[in-house]
């Protein structure tokens, strides 16, 4: 059986209204793929999965500890197996790229001076990335570029589990998939969770997705999609199709 990477355990987002407790188990292997409606509470869970935020109650466990009663010192190296990218890009304007990338290196002291560009050079080589844009500031590239540069960082310390809550990524995920993370699914060394677009269907390999359809805070239905197209709540069925 796979490892479980993230378990939610009757947690109740933080919301402005209230929602009820939902469950949910993501192993290696999977990409999840989070969908609903506008405001159904998507990001906001996404805080929650990458321990950003607290839930109102339940337990969230990463790598099987409970983000709730694990000391500040012991989410460093849980940390350390996570990627993430939420809203917007997270780039800081006035540094290079270089710097954006070397950020978490450096806080953590994963790599050395003497190895981290070195390491970040095999990065951008690795994604076929313009090594011209290493240097350049982040508030100079195009927005298409800053994405692809964010998407860079939140997958190049070889996460076991990938957190990105920006449906724009869809369209550079089969050049990501296609270098490198098809064969680690494969392999079920990873598990994904991404926010639902109409352009994943085409990007994931279809075996692996698993369906987590929302609305108001509530976890409506998950599993694989083709099982979610015969739910009897029709907003299920609508984004299952998508899938």
């Amino acid at each position: 059986m796979a490892d479980r990477v993230l378990d939610l355990a009757a947690v109740v987002l933080p919301l402005a209204w209230e929602a009820l407790p939902l469950d949910l188990t993501i192993s290696k292997g999977e990409v999840w793929v989070i969908d609903g409606p506008s405001g159904a509470g998507k990001t906001t869970l996404f805080k929650v999965m990458s321990g950003l935020i607290r839930p109102y109650d339940g337990a969230v466990f990463l790598f099987g500890c409970n983000l709730d009663q694990t000391h500040a010192d012991q989410l460093i190296p849980l940390r350390r197996r996570m990627g993430v990218l939420l809203e917007g890009n997270g780039l800081i304007p006035s540094w290079t790229v270089f710097e954006n990338l070397a950020l978490p290196w450096r806080y953590h002291g994963w790599l050395s001076q003497e190895r981290l560009e070195p390491h970040i050079e095999a990065q951008m080589l690795r994604y076929q990335e313009d090594m011209g844009l290493l240097y350049r500031v982040a508030a100079s590239l195009t927005q298409e570029q800053c994405l692809r540069m964010a998407l860079l960082r939140a997958v190049q310390k070889e996460p076991e589990l990938l957190l990105l809550d920006n449906d724009r990524v869809a369209f550079h995920l089969t050049r990501i998939l296609k270098l490198a993370w098809a064969e680690k699914l494969e392999a079920a060394s990873v598990a994904m969770v991404v926010r639902g677009s109409p352009h994943l269907a085409a990007s994931l390999p279809a075996e692996c997705i698993r369906l987590a359809v929302m609305r108001q805070g509530n976890l409506l239905a998950s599993g694989k999609p083709a099982e979610l197209r015969h739910h009897p709540d029709q907003d299920v069925v609508l984004f299952a199709k998508r899938y």
